[in-house]
């Protein structure tokens, strides 16, 4: 299988065999109104309760989802306006299925402005496996940070969740822009480096024909 696949790939050019090992975004949270329609306006916030509220961008509530629009704190500026807050009336999580793959993880994240730093915390986890944790002492206004994840790889449906993880208090760490990217597999990366090889043996003997043909013509 491995050999047949290479050889499609020398004979159907570069930009086929490229495609397929670069990194695919699988979402991006950004809480804007595209995504959450009839979300908070400027100036104010809204607490998606579970129930009756379900999903919030994909999201499902665990009790409660705040978001935001430049209430207590201004939004990132590499986001939109709108972020979430996970601990609304008290601590809460969100969560969502992701399929069986191997990923890397980034988002905004930050303090709370004037909040303690044992109540910023957010945790994130994969079926309950650590992936990474995060608190911040709290400002005079929101200290943003991108936050990256190692590489981690789900070998069946898994639970992606961010929870609050401090003191439960009404007051929490923000985050913004989730965004969950697949990584090729070593062995798509294998694949492709295989037939990138077989296309240069194909244009290097190419190449001598034509040389070959020229110099035919030359010494005739």
């Amino acid at each position: 299988m491995l050999k047949k696949a290479a050889f499609a790939l020398a004979t159907a050019g570069a930009v086929v065999a490229a495609t397929p090992a670069s990194a695919a975004v699988v979402f991006v949270t950004t809480w804007e109104a595209d995504q959450v329609p009839g979300g908070p306006a400027p100036g104010t916030f809204i607490i998606y309760n579970n129930p009756p509220t379900a999903s919030v961008a994909g999201w499902t509530p665990e009790t409660q989802i705040e978001l935001q629009n430049n209430v207590a704190g201004a939004p990132a500026p590499a986001g939109g306006s709108v972020f979430a807050e996970l601990d609304a009336d008290a601590n809460s999580a969100m969560s969502r299925i992701i399929a069986p793959g191997t990923y890397v993880l980034s988002y905004l994240y930050s303090p709370r402005p004037n909040v303690a730093f044992s109540s910023n915390n957010i945790d994130v986890t994969i079926d309950g496996a650590n992936v990474s944790m995060i608190a911040g002492l709290g400002g005079p206004t929101t200290a943003w940070s991108t936050i990256v994840s190692s590489e981690f790889t789900v070998t069946g449906p898994g639970v992606l969740r961010f929870a609050a993880g401090g003191t439960s208090d009404s007051f929490g760490g923000y985050v913004d822009n989730i965004t969950l990217t697949a990584v090729p597999e070593p062995g798509t990366w294998a694949l492709f480096i295989l037939g990138f090889g077989a296309l240069g043996a194909a244009m290097r003997r190419r190449n001598v024909q034509v040389k070959n043909a020229k110099a035919s013509l030359h010494f005739a």
